[in-house]
């Protein structure tokens, strides 16, 4: 098992890349070696733990994307309705479920995509796109391949996993809010002529912003904090968190550790966002096609077959031993 305190050859952390490592002020030039100003990024300078600008941003992303979101549905909403909107019926939200999900989309984009690029400058003395791993190598085209199988193969430990978080009893308020939005996200992927929409907003938007917020700019500051395994393990909570599905806890924190440890193994942010797609992408095409499974699925009200569930995690396991091989280096 890697080391979570330093990584193995062939994972290198970002961190021999950059020039953050802590030095005394007297060893700081006014122009660093690197060509940046300071040596130390804003963060270090300044005293503050890697972990605590992560862990804040996540809460203020998360803040700041729903009020933006539901500020814009309430405001669309208002417009086109003929009566005052005192209450956000179903049906109005229905009918109107495009422009609703657009809001969101604008919303991801802005603060969890373009704000936490910004944010990442106060990091890192280098590129914003190195620091986040927005590169490649012989290795990334492989490894990409090999996350398409997998989200796929994995799905029925996924479905499993969901019906046992169900299991798990819930208020009754909450589990009111959480069917509105079942029956909202049904009714998105089942209406005619969306298909396209909803790969654009439940699967291209949030694979790329979601990526670039919790693989990006998270696991790489909580990796300098706590060390890889801790950053992985957190970073999946932080994301099953920030789905605010309760019900699907477990099933979404496992999802968001396996594509954090993709991201480390392979050292490149791209099959993170592959998996994150495929997963997102091929749920919006099953809803589409088998609707009637897809909402089995999402409620889990039932336990998939034993036997697919077995197939399930063995595929699994031999699919991160691959992964794991194919990111080694001698």
């Amino acid at each position: 098992m890697p080391d979570s305190s330093s990584p193995k050859p062939g994972n290198p952390d970002e961190n021999h890349l950059e020039s953050d490592s802590p030095e005394s002020p007297s060893q700081t030039p006014q122009h660093g070696a690197t060509g940046f100003l300071h040596e130390r990024s804003w963060t270090e300078r300044n005293g503050f733990p890697h972990w605590l600008p992560a862990i804040v941003w996540v809460v203020v992303a998360f803040l700041l994307f729903q009020i933006a979101g539901n500020t814009f549905a309430v405001v669309y909403l208002m417009a086109v309705s003929e009566e005052p909107v005192t209450a956000l019926d179903m049906s109005l939200l229905t009918e109107h479920l495009d422009m609703i999900f657009l809001g969101n989309s604008v919303a991801q984009i802005l603060f969890l995509g373009v704000a936490t690029w910004l944010l990442t400058g106060l990091s890192t003395t280098g590129k914003r796109s190195q620091f986040l791993r927005f590169r490649s190598d012989e290795r990334t085209l492989p490894v990409i391949g090999q996350t398409v199988i997998l989200v796929v193969v994995m799905q029925p430990t996924i479905w499993m996993l969901g019906w046992l978080n169900m299991q798990i009893p819930m208020p009754e308020s909450y589990m009111a809010m959480e069917e509105v939005q079942i029956e909202m996200i049904k009714s998105f992927l089942t209406s005619d002529h969306v298909i396209l929409m909803a790969l654009i907003h439940v699967g291209l938007v949030p694979s790329i912003c979601e990526e670039i917020l919790f693989r990006g700019y998270v696991q790489r500051l909580l990796e300098k904090s706590w060390g890889v395994w801790a950053a992985i393990i957190v970073g999946g909570l932080l994301f099953g968190l920030f789905h605010i599905r309760l019900t699907q806890f477990i099933p979404l924190a496992l999802i968001g550790m396996l594509l954090s440890w993709l991201v480390w193994r392979s050292n490149s942010i791209y099959p993170g966002i592959v998996g994150h797609f495929v997963n997102n992408g091929g749920n919006v095409l099953v809803a589409a096609i088998f609707s009637d499974m897809m909402m089995d699925h999402m409620t889990t009200t039932e336990l998939p077959p034993v036997w697919l569930v077995l197939a399930s995690i063995g595929g699994t396991v031999i699919l991160l031993r691959f992964i794991h091989q194919t990111t080694r280096q001698e």
